[in-house]
């Protein structure tokens, strides 16, 4: 109702009240006269008329400022809790939703989808060399990127301090080729921070869920995690499609299940 009543506008919305609140004086007036068998008077209408026409913008311009007020609260709120304000992509909670939302819908029509875990190279080191705004400008940078390349239909998130997550509805070699794009952009990329060129890289991990009735969303991040590690083990700035090869490499201090971390 509020997003109505903002589309309408204010002086709309006030026009309409003030005539409505009119019309309904004026009867109310005449059924309290009628009621009461009051006299009525030729005045009474020009009465009713101006005090209605007086008061009713002005009560309407509060309620309408306060409901206006709210909507805007709500909305803050909204994007605070679903968008992570350093790279403005979703945060971990409502990534986890929207690829919940997305395997559903591909369990019902039997579609595969894709899951790329992405984790910026050398991070630490990063941030023990730059500090931690440093490594807030490299986030923020790595943000824009995906924001750049990706359209926010599909879940795109950071789901840690330097990992991210993209959850896309088509197989593994069209987003190995989604994901080489960014390795592209990040070899001539870099950012300016206190007078120096920060460059960076970042590894990824690939699986495509084919049979999304048999395997649930979380071990296929698992997969797609397992496959991160790989590209991180065998060299970094990669990208890592996962195979049964890595199925059963221990992951040290990592959790199996990605969204206990």
């Amino acid at each position: 109702m509020r997003k109505l009543l903002r589309k309408i506008g204010y002086i709309k919305v006030m026009l309409i009240l003030t005539i409505a609140a009119i019309i309904v004086a004026e009867i109310l007036a005449y059924v309290v006269i009628k009621t009461f068998s009051f006299p009525y008077l030729p005045s009474t209408p020009i009465v009713t008329f101006g005090v209605t026409l007086l008061t009713t913008p002005f009560i309407s311009w509060a309620l309408l400022k306060l409901l206006f007020d709210l909507d805007e609260m709500e909305e803050k709120m909204y994007f605070l809790a679903t968008y992570d304000s350093m790279s403005m992509l979703l945060r971990r909670e409502a990534f986890f939703q929207c690829a919940t939302r997305v395997h559903h819908a591909a369990q019902q029509y039997a579609q595969s989808y894709s899951i790329a875990i992405i984790d910026i190279d050398n991070f630490k080191s990063i941030n023990d060399t730059y500090g931690h705004d440093g490594g807030d400008k490299i986030i923020a940078h790595f943000g824009q990127i995906l924001l750049d390349l990706f359209s926010l239909d599909n879940p795109v998130g950071r789901i840690g301090g330097e990992e991210f997550a993209l959850l896309f509805p088509i197989d593994t070699e069209n987003m190995e080729k989604e994901m080489e794009a960014i390795h592209t952009i990040l070899h001539e990329a870099s950012i300016v921070y206190d007078g120096d060129l920060i460059g960076y890289t970042v590894s990824i991990g690939i699986f495509e869920n084919s049979i999304p009735d048999k395997i649930t969303l979380d071990e296929a991040l698992s997969y797609a995690d397992k496959a991160l590690y790989e590209a991180k083990r065998t060299g970094k700035n990669k990208s890592v499609i996962y195979h049964e090869k890595i199925a059963f490499n221990d992951i040290p201090g990592r959790s199996v299940n990605l969204r206990d971390r």
